[in-house]
């Protein structure tokens, strides 16, 4: 995963570069690896960069177009970005790096929000038009990614995680009170936009916001869960031969990557099946990652995993043993993480096992999708 931020002053003020570096410092446990800030006039982009695709400057953000008047910051990965990339390179547009991102750029340079429809992946992102003074901010389909925006008076700022607006502008530290006493009442989250803050909102999943100057907010969903359109009568067999090939290409996609990818591994349906899709491993034994707790047998999953991982041969199975002195540790740290009170029953053996994980490699394959870490 990666940080991205951003401030407009719509009212003439310039952005500040520093209120831009304390909000990247924030989240920079998402971004490592580099820092980017840009600045013009009211507007402020920031990005803290973990390296999963080209790991050249070439590939650095806040990125821009060659005359400067795009600019993107962008978290995620759209794993169809090298089909993208032969068919605007079709129509004449040149690359000067190889990762997803400029693919991403040009993309929204050429085809305006009607490019999200295109990606395939996971994104967070904010797409700045100089010339025309537009701010698009965008979430995947299923809101994978996080993104909050804060809007008061005019001013406007986003991030990736809702403690980097407060790190430049801790007057929005207000609860929302009603979203925290129906959370403590044992309630789901009232609404997709809502946070426990009063002045915070999430960017809603399948929809792009507009910013204009002068302008009202535009928002639009981009896309909608809906069934199909009734097909033929399938032959016997027919729909699990297309359901195998669909996840097959699903996988064959994720595994795109400059640096090396591991696989969560439960020994249930939906992780073997992830893993067993990956093979072959092109002479690289890959990690599998499995929760071993005598402690917490509720959570131990190293039987299935081992009778997995030995199908597959050629494998490295970590098994991940939580210690229960860290559980309060972990309490705190998945609070952090989330800006708020969460539920914990499945987040919890998560947690250990992923804090193994970013040791031995950047991204992870699971039954719910990949991510970066």
């Amino acid at each position: 995963m990666c940080g991205i931020a951003g401030i407009w002053w719509r009212d003439g003020r310039a952005a500040d570069p520093e209120s831009l570096r304390r909000m990247i410092a924030m989240i920079r446990h998402r971004g490592p690896d580099g820092e980017g800030v840009y600045t013009d006039g009211g507007l402020g982009l920031g990005h803290a960069r973990l390296t999963i695709l080209d790991a050249t400057a070439a590939a650095d953000q806040p990125m821009a177009t060659a005359d400067r008047r795009h600019w993107l910051v962008y978290n995620g990965e759209v794993h169809n970005y090298l089909e993208l990339r032969r068919e605007l390179e079709g129509q004449g547009v040149r690359f000067r790096s190889s990762g997803d991102t400029e693919v991403v750029l040009a993309s929204l340079v050429r085809w305006g929000p009607d490019a999200l429809s295109r990606f395939n992946g996971m994104w967070a992102l904010a797409f700045w038009d100089a010339r025309e003074e537009e701010l698009l901010l965008s979430r995947d389909r299923m809101g994978i990614k996080p993104l909050v925006v804060s809007e008061r008076g005019r001013r406007l700022a986003f991030a990736s995680e809702a403690k980097a607006i407060l790190a430049a502008f801790p007057e929005e530290a207000v609860p929302d009170e009603d979203e925290l006493i129906h959370f403590l009442a044992g309630g789901q989250p009232q609404g997709a936009a809502r946070t426990f803050l009063a002045g915070v909102r999430h960017v809603r999943a399948g929809t792009w916001l507009r910013f204009r100057n002068g302008r009202p907010a535009t928002e639009r969903r981009y896309w909608e869960p809906a069934p199909g359109e009734p097909g033929p009568p399938l032959r016997p067999g027919q729909a699990g031969e297309e359901l195998k090939a669909l996840l097959a290409e699903s996988v064959r996609l994720r595994l795109r990557s400059d640096v090396p990818v591991g696989f969560a591994l439960s020994g249930g349906v939906d992780s073997s099946m992830v893993t067993m899709l990956a093979r072959p491993w092109a002479g690289v034994r890959p990690y599998l990652f499995s929760l071993h707790s005598p402690t917490f047998p509720q959570w131990d999953e190293s039987g299935y995993a081992k009778a997995v991982a030995d199908a597959l041969g050629e494998v490295r199975l970590v098994r991940v043993e939580p210690e229960a002195a860290s559980v309060p540790d972990a309490i705190e740290a998945l609070v952090w993480h989330h800006d708020g009170p969460t539920p914990i029953r499945g987040r919890l053996p998560a947690w250990f096992l992923l804090r193994e994980v970013g040791r031995h490699v950047r991204v992870l394959l699971e039954g719910h999708g990949p991510d970066e870490l």
